[in-house]
């Protein structure tokens, strides 16, 4: 794996670990404020807006690791009666389409961000939470998707220029029966023996995850 994986993948996991916890620190919030209501009739959390904030960014968090682990739903029916070079191609073309989903998305954003700066917008709540900083944390958690998406697709090229189809389709395609059997049995201490021509990307991304 090249630095430029390395880099991404680790800021990757990073922000889906980080994704993880704003998880659980909705899921606690929620908890506290069952808990006064039903004891105390006491509202004091504001859960229902502050979860709302905690799912938009742990989405936007955790696009980029979906993308790096393989986790994005693609159909298999065509391209797995194809060729390695006809796979590599195609994989190439997920990642190009998958660039430009990702800069609309950053550039519609960005859009609503600047709207919010420019009008100084607030939450209607008691919290009264300048939208700027949830939408730009939301934003950024798209752009570094955006960053993910066009890096793989100039790796991807590089690979496919050198003739190297098979590493396109290792690190970029679809991912195997064994890998998901593997991303399945991380921390069970289970080995999962890959097949001769299966690339070790996905397995050494997976690990940490």
């Amino acid at each position: 794996m090249n630095m430029s994986m390395l880099f991404v993948t680790s800021v990757s996991r990073f922000l889906a670990r980080l994704g993880g916890a704003l998880i659980l620190v909705c899921a606690f919030l929620v908890s506290l404020d069952v808990v006064f209501r039903n004891l105390f009739k006491l509202a004091i959390f504001e859960s229902y807006e502050l979860t709302g904030y905690g799912i938009a960014l742990a989405t936007a968090f955790g696009l980029s690791w979906a993308l790096v682990t393989k986790a994005h739903i693609r159909i298999e029916v065509l391209y797995n009666m194809l060729g390695v070079k006809p796979r590599a191609y195609l994989d190439i073309c997920a990642l190009a389409a998958l660039s430009v989903i990702a800069a609309a998305l950053v550039y519609y954003g960005a859009l609503v961000v600047l709207d919010n700066w420019e009008l100084d917008a607030h939450s209607n709540s008691t919290l009264h939470v300048p939208l700027v900083i949830p939408q730009g944390l939301w934003l950024l958690g798209l752009a570094w998707f955006a960053v993910c998406t066009a890096v793989l697709l100039i790796v991807a090229l590089n690979a496919v220029v050198r003739g190297r189809h098979l590493e396109v389709q290792g690190m970029f395609g679809i991912a195997t029966v064994s890998e998901e059997v593997e991303a399945s049995m991380d921390g069970t201490g289970v080995k999962v023996t890959h097949g001769p021509h299966i690339a070790g990307h996905a397995s050494a991304v997976r690990t940490g995850a």
